[in-house]
């Protein structure tokens, strides 16, 4: 019986086998999914990184990929064809590339595209509408090329737009509405770029930027008062390692939710009374390596809700008792690398949070001048209220080199320059200010240091747990913030 069953089997799959179409057995076989030489392993992802590719592969099936990878090769131009079967891309990568010319309906086809990088590539230019399709589009670097110049055509479309980076760009100036087709943008990097203008209407519609990066440019001055009045909803501003000479008042008046402002490595030889008027928010405030030898009495009356504050390798040679006034809640002060000599003992007295205080670096004379600073010191040591401070002295001669808090009360004596022991005053802050800045921003009373309206009901004994990370790093970090 099993040899006719075989023959049966062997019939019918002949049977099976005719009835299959001819024009089935005439197709090719299929091509592969992926390109050579890239890699498919992961499920909707072109992985063509590194590869040494010259022009952009073409995929046999682009109807599943979502990520395209074409970063780190040798691509100089993207051409109308390049992308148009990938219609449901998502996520475009071609950084670290020698792109010069982007045809201006490279990304056409494009209309689900959530994140495009185009950075550390030799682009001149964004050609107005070549992103003009990218709808959905939320994160844009074209960070790290040789753009000269932006308008607002550049980024039509854009509506979508959350992140974009410039930084590392030629741009010499920002024109009037630049940004204005941006309107969701939250994140803004312009650093490291050439900028030396600003225009009045630079930042029209930004009205929800939360962080704008500008440091590393070469502005002297920032004309223009209102410059940055769109941006309402600024967290940060970083404005470091520019030129900037003064600040004029009320810069920042329109940016109620600031929280972090940088101007360190600046060449700042004169701040307002009234620049940093509106910063009610204002946590951190850096202002180190610039060229400050003094500061107004009430300069930072408005920052009542400062927690750090970086004042190290200025210039400055003495203190207004009324400088830190206001502080109610400051945990955070460097006053580092700096001329100063002496300080009044009641500087700190309205900042009962205060732990971390920085004060080595500069040119302490060990004289009874520093009485009242060695006192609120030893103070707030023995309540674990502080931690070590270093105040090294330098005169006179006899002290030189010698730690405050190692010294008795009686090696203070009077000023070599026959000076008075008054309070423990500098010369300069045992003068009142003058008329007109009195008058317009009166240095606090006794009672009313830290008790204003943004910092009532403060507490006054031993400071809570170290803030957080982010302003932890504020002494001695470097910026970079952001975003």
């Amino acid at each position: 019986m099993g040899a006719p069953r075989r023959v049966r089997l062997m019939v019918l799959s002949r049977v099976l086998w005719g009835s299959v179409p001819l024009f089935l057995l005439l197709l090719p076989a299929a091509e592969p999914i992926c390109p050579e030489p890239c890699d498919c392993q992961q499920h909707q992802h072109l992985l063509c990184t590194n590869r040494g590719l010259r022009s952009v592969p073409k995929a046999t099936e682009p109807q599943d990929i979502l990520t395209y990878s074409l970063g780190g090769n040798f691509i100089a131009n993207i051409s109308a064809f390049d992308f148009h079967r990938l219609a449901g891309l998502q996520r475009l990568d071609l950084q670290y590339n020698r792109i010069r010319s982007l045809h201006p309906k490279a990304f056409e086809r494009l209309g689900r595209l959530e994140e495009l990088y185009l950075g550390n590539n030799l682009l001149p230019a964004l050609a107005p509408g070549t992103l003009s399709a990218l709808a959905k589009l939320r994160i844009l670097y074209v960070n790290a090329n040789e753009i000269v110049r932006l308008s607002a055509a550049s980024f039509s479309g854009l509506d979508s737009l959350v992140k974009l980076r410039l930084d590392g760009n030629e741009l010499g100036s920002l024109g009037d509405s630049t940004f204005s087709g941006l309107p969701n943008l939250l994140y803004l990097h312009l650093e490291s770029n050439r900028i030396r203008w600003l225009s009045r209407g630079a930042f029209t519609g930004l009205t929800k930027l939360r962080f704008l990066d500008l440091s590393g440019n070469q502005q002297s001055s920032l004309r223009h008062p209102d410059i940055f009045g769109p941006l309402h909803s600024l967290h940060t501003l970083l404005l470091a390692s520019n030129s900037l000479q003064q600040l004029t008042g009320g810069l920042f008046q329109h940016l109620p939710s600031l929280a972090k402002l940088s101007l360190s490595g600046n060449r700042l030889a004169y701040l307002a009374p009234d620049a940093f008027m509106g910063l009610s928010s204002l946590k951190e405030l850096r202002l180190e390596g610039n060229l400050l030898s003094h500061l107004p009495a009430a300069l930072l009356e408005p920052l009542s809700s400062l927690e750090a504050l970086d004042l190290s390798r200025n210039m400055l040679t003495a203190l207004h008792p009324a400088t830190f006034g206001y502080l109610g809640r400051l945990r955070e002060l460097s006053l580092r690398d700096n001329a100063l000599a002496t300080l009044p003992g009641e500087l700190f007295a309205s900042s009962p949070a205060l732990y971390r205080l920085e004060l080595e670096g500069n040119a302490w004379s060990c004289d009874c001048r520093l009485r009242g600073l060695k006192h609120w010191l030893g103070a707030w040591h023995s309540q674990g209220r502080l931690l070590t401070v270093f105040v090294q002295c330098r005169l006179p001669p006899t002290l030189a080199g010698k730690y405050l808090d190692y010294l008795q009360d009686a090696q203070l004596l009077p000023p070599q320059d026959g000076g008075s022991c008054h309070d423990g005053a500098s010369p300069l802050s045992a003068s009142p200010p003058p008329a007109a800045e009195e008058q317009r921003w009166p240095p606090p009373s006794a009672e009313g240091l830290g008790s204003n309206s943004s910092g009532a009901g403060l507490p006054h004994g031993p400071p809570g747990p170290p803030p957080s990370a982010s302003t932890a790093r504020l002494l001695g970090a470097p910026d970079g913030a952001a975003a």
